[in-house]
C-alpha cells in the first residue's frame, strides 16, 4: 500500500453529505470538478490488462460513454490511447489501470483524485482495478465485471462521492458491489443528477465559461496555466493538493465468502 501520492502531499479522506447522491469534497467547502477548460477530459488506458486488451479498451470506453451520454451534464471525455504506466501518480495523465496498487485486500477498485484545494479544481485521476481479483467482461458468476466497476469508478473520476445507505443499493455509486454484479453499468436518476450539479448543461444564451457545483468551475483564485497542463513547478510552490483515495470495497454478505 502506497504511504503518500506525491512527494509532499497529504492524504485525506472526504465526508460528504447525505443525499440522493453526494459530491466529493475537498477540505475547504469546494467540490471536486474537471474545470471548463478541461473539458472533453482526456484519458489513456493501461496497456496491459490481466484480461483481453481490446475487450477491456472496449469496455472502458462504453463506461465513460455512459457518463458522457447523461443529457442534464456537460462533460465528456477523449480516449487517448494506450499507456505504460503501472501506478498512479500525479504526472498530467489520467490512466484507468489493473494492479495491486490498492490500499486493502477488500478494496475491488480505487481511484486517485489530486485536485487544488484553492478551488477544487481536479488536477489528475488514476483508477486502479485490483488484480487480485478476477475480472470478466461478461458478468460472469464469481468474477467482479469490468463495466460494472470501472462506471462506478468513473462517477469518482467526475467527482461524485460513494453511497452507502439500503436505499442506495441499486444506483452507480452504492460503494459496494459482489461477483457477477452488472447493475451499475447504467445509471439510476441519482446518479444522474448529482452529475448535473457538478456539470450542468447551458443553454445558448448561458455563458459557455460557467462553473458545476455552486463554487464555480473555476474560483477567484488563479488555478493555472490553460488548456489543462499542469505546471508543476508552480503547483508546489502555491497549492496545497490533495490525494483522495476512494475505494470500492467488495460487498459484504452473509453466509460462505464468494471466493
Amino acid at each position: 500500500m502506497k504511504k503518500t501520492l506525491f512527494t509532499g502531499l497529504l492524504i485525506f479522506f472526504l465526508a460528504a453529505n447525505a443525499s440522493a447522491y453526494k459530491l466529493e469534497y475537498d477540505g475547504n467547502g469546494h467540490n471536486l470538478h474537471w474545470a471548463s477548460n478541461q473539458i472533453p477530459v482526456s484519458y489513456r488506458i493501461t496497456t496491459s490488462p490481466v484480461i483481453d486488451r481490446d475487450a477491456f479498451i472496449n469496455i472502458v470506453n462504453a463506461s465513460f460513454g455512459t457518463w458522457q451520454g447523461v443529457g442534464s451534464a456537460a462533460i465528456s471525455f477523449q480516449y487517448l490511447g494506450l499507456t505504460n504506466v503501472k501506478e498512479p501518480a500525479l504526472d498530467g495523465e489520467n490512466s484507468i489501470l489493473m494492479s495491486r496498487e490498492v490500499s486493502g485486500n477488500d478494496v475491488v477498485g480505487q481511484s486517485y483524485i489530486f485536485y487544488s484545494t484553492l478551488d477544487g479544481h481536479i488536477l489528475d485521476v488514476d483508477i486502479v482495478l485490483n488484480t487480485s481479483y478476477p475480472w470478466s467482461t461478461e458478468g460472469q458468476a464469481r468474477k467482479f465485471d469490468v463495466q460494472n466497476a470501472a462506471t462506478h469508478e468513473i462517477g469518482h473520476f467526475c467527482g461524485l462521492d460513494d453511497l452507502y445507505a439500503d436505499t442506495d443499493r441499486e444506483k452507480t455509486m452504492y460503494g459496494y458491489m459482489d461477483f457477477g454484479e452488472t447493475k451499475k453499468r447504467t445509471l439510476d436518476a441519482d446518479d444522474m443528477a448529482g452529475l448535473a450539479i457538478i456539470y450542468p448543461a447551458q443553454t445558448a444564451s448561458e455563458d459557455s465559461g460557467g462553473g458545476g457545483g455552486g463554487c464555480g468551475t473555476i474560483s477567484g483564485h488563479n488555478t493555472g496555466p490553460g488548456g489543462g497542463a499542469v505546471n508543476f513547478l508552480w503547483l508546489l510552490v502555491l497549492l496545497v493538493v490533495l490525494g483522495v483515495r476512494r475505494l470500492f470495497h467488495v460487498q459484504k454478505r452473509q453466509g460462505p465468502p464468494s471466493l
